[in-house]
């Protein structure tokens, strides 16, 4: 097998439009590691990843991940395929279980005029991952091939994005961190002071910090340069970016803290995403159950969309800058780049900050 990871353009998620949501950390590595790693624990005899962004790039020529190849021209995938028995193509945003990725038998190639009629007519997303026979890639090029064949591949031979975690999408990216801090084992690599008191499935990363009297639960994680102040809270299921810091007396739980973000001062910020850069006031406060006991709804492409999840707090956009003592209501978006006044009480969406 033939294991494809695919990057189109554009990909990133709205909390950090500047980040491709392939390289959204969970839990120490980016999602597209955790993608290649699942098409290897498929079957796939090599990995080949189609892209032609420069951080890609960066991260196949540093990563110790079964990758094989990377790309710029899906024709490659062509040239590719016809050593293997099938080709398995996941979108590089999608985290599909490899035993869902195992299971994905092609149907035989489709007839020209198949092809033909799905490359003129056909329409919606490409599946999040598909099987496809060696020979459905003969004509594939670097102009949307791989999508020409995604619209041919039968409907058993896909994974719909239901059936995927989407990095795009902040409540997702949560459960995905969540799945794999569950599987952590406790490395203390980092700077840890002695009066810090470290319970359970910890990492901390080298270089990164922990100050005296902090309490880390685990299952967390605590990144590369990243620190955390004295007498912090760190509760299970948290991941800290490279170079995040939470600071003075901060409870955390159950959150992503993107790289660079800071939550430097006596503030909680629970079941949230912060995303890259962004500072969070001293004394910010985040909600993160509805009185009703209802699920969450958080904005998502223009509409508000159900999380599934009963605790959700906020989504906080790169860059944004929140005033001392904000209050953020359970769902709400602060968009990247948005400012919130001191002491402000917010519980509608914050748009973004335009240029």
């Amino acid at each position: 097998m033939l294991g494809v990871l695919r990057t189109p353009r554009n990909t990133g998620p709205s909390f950090a439009p500047s980040t491709l949501a392939a390289l959204c950390p969970v839990a120490g590595a980016p999602v597209i590691e955790r993608a290649a790693s699942a098409l290897a624990r498929a079957g796939g005899d090599e990995v080949l990843v189609v892209s032609d962004d420069r951080h890609v790039s960066d991260w196949a020529a540093r990563s110790d991940a079964p990758v094989a190849d990377e790309t710029s021209d899906a024709g490659a995938v062509r040239e590719r395929a016809a050593d293997h028995d099938r080709v398995v193509v996941v979108d590089a945003a999608a985290l599909v279980p490899s035993t869902t990725l195992g299971q994905l038998r092609p149907a035989p190639a489709p007839t020209g005029a198949e092809t033909a009629a799905a490359a003129d007519g056909g329409t919606g997303t490409a599946p999040a991952a598909f099987a496809a026979p060696p020979a459905a890639f003969d004509e594939v090029s670097s102009d949307g091939g791989l999508d020409r064949v995604a619209k041919t591949a039968p409907e058993d031979a896909r994974v719909a994005w239901s059936a995927a975690l989407d990095a795009r999408r902040p409540w997702e990216l949560l459960a995905a961190n969540e799945a794999y801090l569950a599987h952590v084992e406790r490395t203390l690599a980092g700077d840890v002071h002695p009066d810090a008191e470290c319970r359970g499935a910890v990492v901390v990363e080298p270089t990164a910090s922990v100050d005296a009297g902090v309490v880390l639960e685990g299952p967390a994680y605590v990144g590369r340069g990243a620190t955390v102040g004295p007498n912090a809270y760190v509760r299970g299921r948290t991941f800290l970016g490279r170079n995040a810091h939470v600071g003075h007396s901060v409870e955390i739980k159950n959150s992503v803290v993107m790289a660079g973000a800071q939550v430097p001062h006596l503030s909680y910020v629970g079941d949230s995403v912060v995303g890259p850069d962004a500072n969070l006031g001293a004394g910010t406060i985040v909600a993160n159950l509805r009185h009703d006991g209802d699920a969450v709804e958080v904005a998502h492409d223009g509409d508000r969309v159900s999380t599934g999840r009963r605790k959700f707090g906020a989504v906080v956009g790169s860059d944004a800058k929140l005033g001392i003592g904000t209050r953020l209501n359970v769902g709400v978006t602060v968009g990247p780049g948005a400012t919130t006044n001191p002491g402000e009480v917010v519980t509608r969406d914050r748009a973004p900050r335009r240029e």
